[in-house]
């Protein structure tokens, strides 16, 4: 039994591993046919198309209504040299462009509501600098190097035409050309308010009229001619379309200016009447009279009223305030006919408080020519004597109007409802003029 057992299981072992031995063979066989095949081509991968949203095109916003680009305070100041923060230059930009996205964009310290969503759409459009996206900082100044990064950018998304503008002005902000003075590392300084209306209103391709702005009094209360920006300043602020100048005189910020044909100022020269100066401000020759007369306007409120209010308030200004002084030198009457005289006899009649009929005569004439009348101080002659006399007299619509200050002035006593303003000839003045303007 040892032994046919053993030939029983024995020969099953066998078997079993012939079976395994066979199919081992068979397996190595197939492997090794599969690795000596040569590997099948792949076909290569379809190109990956990044698609990417191109940005939009920008405009400048234009409604042909002449929009205010910027905003006085509500005292109506300017402040043309405080800094300009981000938070206003924003504003001022979302307002002037067009093609902006709605501005979802959370920046960081962004105060939710409409007060910085500007700087949200200007971001989200890829105009401002990446370090205002990581602190927006609204009330930073912004540096003029800021600008100059920005409107290059704005450039490059506007027509060519505007994007010539854009781009000088891009240079303009780094080299201090924008008309303002030359300012050590400028490009590392601050914007001032008047230089970002200089930006902006050459930006939309404005040239402001410096004779219409002027005399239609746009200048907000604490910019002066004598600032460089006045004329962009005044232009920026004013809503609505601004008329040219007529021309002839014109009234404003208390003096007298004269425009020619071509809508210019006057200037340095004589103009009917009147004599303009280098600034175009009506002016006696003597600065000292010209501040007394400019006092007188203050003093009597004629420079707050309309035409014939204001030449009644300086007429009462002059009969109430003033007395009759005679001076060693008013002491011989002028023949009559002469002219010119009314420069020396006023100066010397605001100078002592009063003066001769010459004097009342000159220095209301002289206002009445700052307020825009052609007036004529006169030497003359009056009543049945002929007696030598000064008055003024203004022509209107062919008629000559006789203003008698003087007379009207000491006669307040004995005859307290005389009135001698804008009177006709009652064939008591005897004068001669030629008149310049008609």
């Amino acid at each position: 039994r040892p032994a046919h057992g053993f030939a029983i299981y024995g020969g099953y072992g066998m078997k079993k591993r012939r079976w395994t031995i066979w199919a081992a063979l068979v397996m190595t066989a197939l492997l090794s046919g599969c690795a000596a095949a040569p590997a099948a081509e792949e076909p290569p991968p379809e190109p990956v198309t990044i698609r990417t949203e191109a940005a939009p095109s920008l405009g400048i916003a234009d409604d042909g209504g002449h929009p205010a680009l910027l905003r006085t305070d509500s005292g109506g100041d300017f402040r043309p040299r405080e800094e300009v923060t981000r938070r206003i230059l924003c504003a001022a930009l979302r307002s002037l462009l067009t093609g902006l996205p709605a501005g979802r964009q959370v920046l960081s310290d962004f105060q939710p509501g409409r007060a910085d969503r500007p700087a949200a759409a200007l971001y989200d459009a890829g105009l401002l600098p990446g370090a205002w996206g990581e602190r927006y900082q609204p009330d930073a100044p912004v540096m003029r190097e800021e600008l100059s990064e920005i409107l290059e950018r704005i450039g490059e998304r506007l027509p060519a035409g505007e994007r010539e503008r854009a781009e000088t002005l891009a240079e303009a902000a780094l080299t201090g050309a924008l008309g303002g003075p030359d300012v050590t590392g400028y490009a590392t300084e601050p914007v001032l308010r008047q230089e970002l209306a200089v930006v902006l209103e050459r930006l939309c391709g404005r040239t402001p009229d410096e004779t219409a702005l002027f005399l239609g009094e746009h200048l907000p209360g604490d910019v002066t001619a004598e600032d460089y920006a006045w004329a962009w300043i005044a232009d920026a602020v004013t809503a609505g379309e601004i008329p040219r100048a007529a021309p002839g005189v014109h009234r404003a910020y208390g003096w007298l200016y004269a425009v020619w044909d071509d809508g210019t100022l006057v200037r340095d020269m004589d103009y009917g009447v009147w004599t303009f100066g280098p600034d175009g401000r009506y002016t006696t020759g003597s600065e000292e009279l010209d501040d007394c007369l400019a006092e007188a306007l203050r003093y009597s409120g004629a420079d707050e009223l309309p035409q014939e209010e204001a030449l009644e308030a300086v007429y009462l200004h002059i009969k109430y305030n003033y007395e009759y002084l005679v001076r060693p030198e008013d002491m011989e009457p002028l023949p009559p006919g002469v002219t010119g005289f009314e420069f020396e006899r006023a100066l010397r009649f605001f100078r002592y408080g009063g003066g001769t009929c010459y004097g009342f005569a000159s220095a209301f004439g002289l206002l009445a020519r700052v307020l825009g009348e052609n007036a004529y101080v006169v030497s003359a002659e009056i009543n049945e004597y002929h007696g030598p006399h000064s008055f003024v007299v203004i022509p209107r619509d062919g008629v000559d109007l006789i203003y008698d200050v003087e007379l009207e002035a000491t006669r307040q006593e004995r005859h307290p409802d005389l009135s001698l303003f804008g009177i006709r000839n009652f064939e008591i003045y005897y004068y001669w003029y030629e008149p310049d303007w008609e």
